[in-house]
């Protein structure tokens, strides 16, 4: 059985991530542009769809807690 140092082991495994990043395919500057604006668009639709919500449920919430108080 051979003993492996925790030294080792470290070397080892960033050799690995070393090829492991080697193999990864990066997107292209205006691929990243676009994936980014869509990100921002269904952000900001996803932000108003959500504000929506709240009013219409804080409307509701107070008209049914305001015919009970009186």
């Amino acid at each position: 059985m051979v003993k492996v140092s925790i030294l080792g082991k470290i070397k080892n495994f960033w050799a690995e991530e070393r090829l492991e990043l080697k193999k990864v395919v990066w997107p292209d500057k205006n691929n990243v542009f676009q994936l980014s604006l869509a990100l921002g668009i269904t952000l900001i639709l996803l932000i108003i769809i959500i504000s929506f919500y709240d009013f219409v449920f804080t409307l509701l919430s107070r008209l049914i807690i305001g015919s009970f108080t009186g």
